[in-house]
């Protein structure tokens, strides 16, 4: 019995003592890496993740607790439809559209088909299951907190208010698309990408304000929301190109090679 205790007191040192060299290891490892462009892209994403992910949890605390970006939801809701125009209400009508699942869908199997021409076969899969979880993820948060829409909404919804899927699924899909398309363009590009995601995003969602369907905190829930989806899709994409590719059968695999022939 005194052996096997010793032996006890002794494995939890050496245990910790592992756990420490192998993160010095990393570290050191991370270190020798720190001029590495990819590694950087990695840390920026994964950054980039744990900042949204931050965001979403906070507003999901102010929402549960009912702190005061809540209670201002329901005054700047008011204040909007007091201010509203029927001529401007037609139009968010339209620009609403672009961040709905059918167009969010449309452009997932363009682009994908785009990459899959291209020979980028792990990109058009990493983005077509990314985009179809975050479709599958909104709707059952949307379940979990259960908050009714808006009392004076110009569009009547069947469905829960937070968080908005229309703002979730265009800041996730677009930062996708965008990603994927700019990756290897010339900086100047890529700076365009980034400005055109962030304005067609903000438009996508204060039209969900304007046509008074969501709050602000629902908006902001679902922006922080796709972007943290997105953020942890695309660090698995650069962490390994064919982390989510390698589970595809055979057959699509070949159907992919036709398709570029």
């Amino acid at each position: 019995m005194r052996n096997a205790t010793e032996t006890v007191r002794f494995a939890r040192p050496l245990s910790s003592a592992r756990r420490q060299t192998a993160l010095r290891r990393t570290f050191t490892a991370i270190w020798a890496r720190r001029r590495d462009p990819h590694l950087r892209l990695q840390l920026a994403l994964f950054a980039l993740l744990g900042a949204a992910a931050w965001a979403f949890g906070h507003i999901v605390e102010d929402y549960l607790t009912g702190d005061p970006l809540v209670r201002w939801d329901v005054e700047f809701s008011r204040w909007l439809h007091e201010h509203s125009s029927p001529t401007l209400v037609s139009v968010f009508n339209v620009l609403t559209y672009a961040g709905s699942v059918p167009v969010l869908g449309l452009v997932t199997v363009a682009v994908a088909l785009y990459l899959l021409r291209r020979g980028r076969l792990n990109a058009a899969v990493l983005l077509c299951v990314a985009a179809l979880g975050i479709e599958i993820v909104n709707p059952i948060l949307k379940l979990v907190f259960h908050r009714p829409r808006p009392e004076l909404a110009y569009v009547h919804l069947d469905t829960y208010s937070f968080p908005s899927g229309h703002a979730a699924g265009s800041a996730a899909v677009y930062a996708l698309v965008l990603y994927l398309l700019a990756r290897h363009a010339r900086p100047r590009w890529q700076v365009f990408a980034a400005v055109g995601y962030v304005v067609l995003v903000a438009i996508i969602g204060f039209s969900r304000l304007y046509l008074q369907v969501h709050y602000l905190s629902d908006v902001l829930a679902g922006v922080s929301l796709g972007a943290a989806w997105a953020s942890a899709w695309l660090f698995v994409y650069e962490w390994r190109h064919d982390a989510v590719s390698q589970f595809l059968p055979d057959r699509l695999r070949a159907a992919a090679a036709r398709l570029r022939a």
